[in-house]
């Protein structure tokens, strides 16, 4: 049995481990992927990913192979509470939607998971991650000083150790990882079985002609009375979901997507092509890290699918661990920095948990669920609002609790404060335009509209061997501040400082790395 050593080792090929490895490439540390399936995801499964979620794939570098990867048809997307198909609309979430273009300038990808993690895995072996198919964890045992695996190549039955420094558990809801390294989780638990119907039928004259089509059924002849169809890759190729039943035969099947759709069989014939059964649950992690494992994904936060959040959440998690723990393998930061993975995503992945159970009591009318819940809070303010209330950033003397209910501030009147994301704005430099969310990048960023203090801040990241940017700007008051102040970005666009000394901003690199210069 070979032994091999490694810097990070990350558990799953999907949407989870594919950020990670490629957040840590993107700062030189190439992980090693093993995955026990042959490939990333054939599956219909999550599509959509939201500007949030774009902007980080634009550091990654892949925003235009999303955009290319969204099926068939218009660029448009139709999400329907209906009474099915072809019935009467009960509410129009599209039509409700605010205008999030004045938050992000980004638009909304509808590339399904599948493509998604198609794309992801071209980046990171793009990025040099070494990515291994057909190969299964069998065991992790965390050490203080490092975490040992029994892998298995399953392609020659072939048993290896695997020694790393850390690793990302992205193992998904069946992976043992979470429980092998003693982390228990918590929420509602089991929420309901559902059965996955993949059919095939010319739907166009009724669905229209949108790239993504979603209808949130509810309709008494359906188990529950409750149901979706969705749309998926492939030109008249749909998934009907619904609760699932053991003993439901297949004309009983065949009957429920006709229900789903208000059709019959003279109006309309359909191929049924498979299925799948699964459950919805509602579980969080007790914790996202150990001082050696992280869990991201579905390994450390399980959500049902209502309000296409779970898939986003998977690829955020990799952004906002990935640079934190590529700069401590390189020695920019010290090992203290992993512990803001837990104090600043775990209160967010809870409210998202939640938010998605919530969706799923509303569109499918589960009473009891929804007494559990409570309403959806508002989405917008859950995607671009939110403020860690502790972590890897140095308040300011000058914060104040933000505008909306603790931990959100109102994304129309963005605060720039540490903690919170920096807002989308235009910036002038050199006579030149650029908008902050299109100016994330991997290193910290300084914006200040003082020459001099620009370059004395510029000296200071260098002295301290911090990869850092600072850009002169002509006003830094759309961020809220006053001529002659400087703000510093973390990698993952959250604000970390503001100032207008050098030497402060050497103390507040000291508590945002935790490490002593």
């Amino acid at each position: 049995m070979s032994n091999q050593q490694h810097d990070v080792v990350i558990i799953g090929a999907g949407l989870a481990g594919l950020s990670a490895a490629v957040f840590l490439a993107l700062n030189d540390v190439r992980a090693v992927l093993i995955e026990r399936h042959p490939s990333t995801s054939i599956l219909p499964k999550a599509r959509g990913q939201n500007p949030v979620t774009m902007e980080m794939l634009r550091v990654a570098g892949i925003t235009e192979a999303i955009r290319a990867a969204r099926p068939p048809g218009k660029p448009e997307i139709t999400s329907l509470v209906s009474e099915s198909l072809t019935g009467k609309v009960i509410y129009d979430h599209v039509a409700h939607r605010p205008d999030l273009s004045l938050l992000s300038p980004e638009v909304p990808g509808m590339a399904s998971q599948a493509r998604a993690e198609e794309a992801l895995l071209k980046r990171a072996q793009q990025l040099g991650v070494d990515v291994r198919f057909n190969t299964q964890c069998k065991s992790v045992t965390e050490h203080e000083d490092k975490v040992v695996l029994q892998v298995r190549n399953l392609d020659g039955d072939l048993d290896y150790t695997v020694e790393a420094k850390y690793l990302i558990a992205c193992d998904g809801i069946r992976g043992t990882t979470r429980e092998q390294i003693g982390i228990s989780n918590h929420g509602v638990g089991h929420l309901k079985s559902v059965t996955a119907v993949r059919f095939n039928a010319d739907l166009s004259r009724w669905s229209g002609d949108n790239s993504m089509v979603i209808h949130y059924v509810q309709n008494s002849e359906l188990p529950d009375g409750s149901g979706i169809l969705v749309s998926t890759d492939y030109t008249n190729q749909w998934v009907a979901n619904f609760s699932s039943d053991a003993d439901r035969n297949p004309d009983e099947t065949r009957g429920l997507i006709y229900a789903l759709l208000g059709l019959t069989e003279k109006q309309l014939d359909i191929e049924v092509t498979g299925e799948t059964t699964y459950n919805y649950s509602h579980l969080i992690a007790d914790r996202l890290s150990t001082k050696r494992t992280f869990l991201t994904g579905d390994a450390a936060h399980v959500m049902p699918p209502t309000g296409g959040q779970g898939g986003n959440t998977a690829v955020q998690d990799g952004f906002y661990l990935g640079w934190k723990l590529a700069y401590v393998l390189r020695g920019i930061a010290g090992p203290g920095l992993l512990e803001t993975y837990d104090i600043e995503r775990r209160p967010y992945v809870e409210i998202v948990c939640t938010w998605q159970a919530a969706n799923l009591a509303e569109r499918r009318d589960m009473k009891s669920l929804a007494e559990i819940t409570g309403e959806p809070i508002d989405l917008v303010s859950m995607m671009f609002g939110y403020v860690c209330v502790d972590g890897a950033f140095v308040k300011s003397a000058d914060q104040t609790t933000p505008s909306i209910d603790y931990p959100f501030e109102d994304p129309e009147a963005p605060t720039a404060m540490p903690g919170a994301r920096i807002p989308y704005v235009q910036l002038t430099s050199n006579g030149e335009k650029f908008n902050t969310r299109h100016h994330l990048s991997q290193q910290f960023q300084v914006y200040t509209d003082d020459n001099i203090l620009a370059q004395q801040l510029q000296a200071t990241g260098d002295a301290l061997g911090i990869p850092q940017q600072t850009t002169l700007v002509e006003s830094i008051s759309p961020l809220k501040m006053q001529s002659g102040d400087a703000i510093l970005l973390r990698p993952d666009g959250i604000v970390a400082w503001r100032g207008n000394s050098a030497e402060n901003l050497k103390q507040a690199y000291q508590k945002i790395l935790a490490r002593t210069f």
